[in-house]
């Protein structure tokens, strides 16, 4: 076996999977709104998490899947004589472990804690090796700061895997956005010093990723500013991460399930860092025949699906770019290092979930004096589970991007809802935990015990997401954002994105739950600040096309847009009548769901709350006598106006 990497060789045995892998980051002030800190000061969310001496445990994280294999991350700015000290325990069989020490951060001094082997586990360097699966976890960090020179800790990240899960086939390949090479400068661990060059593929592929980002480091100064003295390595995972993290660099290791969850971190412009493992003949093209343990940075994907990498082992630059077959390199990194990778790039954007049953999207970033339905302030709303990009942060508030709300953007493009949120209502996306299921009840109550027993219970709106564990019956176990597993009934779920039609029916029937509720500006929940309130116009429809399985845009005019036009006699219920502002005008800015005859369903501002009505009672004229485009009175206000009514149609299905 080839010198290269000796000293990781030692580090990672070759592991079965990466089929129970799951990462729970924690870098919002909800992810650690439980954590117990002593010492340390809570941060505003633009700063981070906490600064100072001291220590903070987080609370303990229940996961969906049982595992036996962990590494812990952290992001921290360490000032020279500082240092970040992480440390983990498992719950096995309904008992803690200890406390097991994993690394040490400090410039220049950095160190690991080998072994501390009992009858639950042990330590191998980076690596918390379980001898019997576990349920939970808690993580803890110790901060020392260099007098006036504080700590600052701004992430936590661990990530999971059950060494039993069998291995992962390489999925049949799509073309998308991950068809792309990210333009790296290449270096090779064989033209450093020869006493190291056979030990520094993580540090050589670090600094690629570094400087990719706009840290440019010699390899040098990158290998050994990640050393482990105890271990004499330039390998340990946690120490390059806070290394990356201490330069500006922020990121985790992770165990990635698949190749297409790799695909999406391409497609997003970040390369990655990985660790692969493979005998002889089953990496054609690689720069060694065979390796235990050696890293390289994935830079794209060709037409082919192939993999493109830089590879520090060649013997030069100039050959650091080489592509491997697709299933030899799942073979290499999903099967044999469970998809173990380092993630790296800017803090933002990043994924996260709503963690709180709804949420207020708000045009600036500050909250209202008092709560008032008719608050123009108030975009949207986002329900629990639902996930958003954050794009900027400013004190406790971020600017995100609502995946699930689509808006037509600038050229023509369709985007997300864009709007500002309390950081505190968020949680950093973990997973991947299961199929995503959405709420079909006005209110949902899941249940679950704490680790104390007690039974504790959470009330998630009309629309909201959840992931899906089991199902036995009428009870559903589902996973919560933060992972633990709660029970609720079967009925009350449905796949977000169902395989079939969409049932018009139920579209009916979620929008058919606001009736009587107050309107709401901007409003999108069935459970609200305030009992009674709920949705507006487009809010309705969109919530009840969602509890449906159907994602659609979220203003009355963006939905016109997507709408496919309908002449009066195509009507089916669960279609929409749209409504422009005057009869001159073009622009759509009311929405209302056919309900079939002569019926309508609405939230309706002038009357403050969603009602039934009909196209006689509202227009003074019946359907019948109506086509599409014509102008229409609306008599639905004081004083009545004129407006051009549209028919149109989201759905596919009869």
């Amino acid at each position: 076996m080839p010198a290269l990497c000796a000293s990781l060789t030692l580090l990672l045995a070759l592991a079965p999977a990466a089929g129970g892998a799951m990462t729970f980051v924690h870098q919002t002030p909800l992810d650690v709104l439980e954590a117990r800190a002593q010492g340390l000061v809570r941060l505003p969310f633009d700063k981070g998490l906490f600064q100072g001496t001291g220590s903070v445990e987080s609370p303990v994280v229940e996961v969906p899947a049982a595992f036996d294999d962990l590494v812990g991350s952290w992001n921290a700015e360490v000032p020279k004589g500082a240092s970040v000290e992480m440390a983990a325990q498992v719950r096995q069989a309904g008992r803690w472990s200890k406390w097991y020490r994993l690394s040490r951060y400090s410039p220049g001094q950095s160190e690991s804690f080998d072994r501390q082997e009992d009858d639950n586990g042990f330590v191998e360097t980076d690596n918390l090796r379980l001898k019997s699966k576990a349920d939970a976890f808690r993580w803890r960090l110790a901060l020392v700061s260099a007098g006036a020179r504080e700590a600052r800790l701004s992430r936590v990240a661990v990530t999971l895997a059950d060494r039993d899960e069998g291995s992962p086939n390489a999925e049949p390949f799509q073309a998308g956005p991950w068809v792309r090479e990210l333009v790296l400068s290449p270096r090779s661990q064989r033209e450093e010093d020869p006493k190291v060059r056979g030990d520094i593929c993580s540090p050589t592929a670090l600094a690629m990723v570094l400087e990719f980002w706009g840290v440019t480091k010699t390899t040098p100064e990158v290998y050994e500013a990640v050393f482990d003295k105890a271990a004499g390595i330039y390998g340990n995972w946690p120490l390059n991460i806070a290394v990356a993290g201490a330069w500006g660099v922020p990121g985790q290791v992770v165990r990635l399930p698949n190749l297409e969850a790799l695909q999406d971190i391409i497609a997003a412009g970040r390369p990655v860092i990985v660790s692969i493992g493979f005998k002889e003949g089953e990496l054609d093209g690689a720069p060694m025949k065979r390796t235990k343990g050696h890293l390289l940075v994935v830079a794209g994907f060709d037409p082919k699906g192939d993999v493109i990498v830089q590879d520090p082992a060649a013997p030069d630059r100039r050959g650091t770019r080489r592509v491997y077959k697709r299933a030899q390199f799942a073979g290499a990194w999903l099967g044999n290092k469970m998809g173990l990778s380092y993630m790296l790039g800017p803090r933002l954007p990043f994924e996260a979930v709503v963690g709180v049953p709804a949420a207020d999207l708000r045009a600036r970033p500050r909250a209202p004096q008092r709560a008032v339905a008719l608050d123009a302030g108030r975009l949207s709303q986002v329900l629990y589970g639902e996930r958003v990009q954050v794009l900027e942060a400013k004190g406790d508030w971020v600017r995100v991007e609502v995946v699930g709300q689509p808006q037509p953007g600038p050229g023509g493009a369709w985007r997300g809802y864009e709007g500002w949120m309390r950081a505190d209502q968020l949680r950093s996306a973990a997973g991947p935990f299961g199929r995503p299921l959405v709420v079909r009840a006005k209110r949902l109550e899941v249940r679950w015990r704490d680790a104390a027993g007690l039974e504790e219970t959470l009330t998630l709106p009309l629309g909201a997401r959840v992931a899906e564990r089991s199902s036995s019956g009428a009870a559903a176990k589902v996973v919560l954002a933060d992972g633990r597993v709660a029970e609720a009934p079967a009925e009350a779920l449905r796949p977000e994105n169902p395989a079939g039609a969409v049932d018009r029916r139920e579209v009916l029937e979620a929008a058919a739950v606001f009736l009587g509720d107050t309107y709401v500006w901007g409003g999108r929940s069935s459970y609200q600040l305030k009992p009674g309130w709920g949705v507006d116009c487009s809010g309705l429809v969109h919530v009840a096309y969602r509890a449906a399985g159907l994602t659609v845009p979220r203003d009355a005019d963006a939905q016109f847009l997507k709408a496919a036009p309908r002449r009066r006699s195509e009507l089916k219920p669960g279609d929409l009548v749209f409504l422009t502002e005057s009869a001159r005008s073009k622009r759509v800015n009311h929405v209302m769901i056919y309900t079939g005859g002569d019926g309508l369903l609405e939230s309706r501002e002038s009357a403050g709350k969603a009602l039934r009505t009909t196209f006689a009672e509202r227009f003074g004229a019946p359907l019948s006598s109506i086509e599409d485009g014509a102008a229409v009175l609306d008599l639905s206000r004081k004083k009545p106006i004129k407006r051009r009514i549209h028919f149109g149609a989201l759905l596919d299905s009869p």
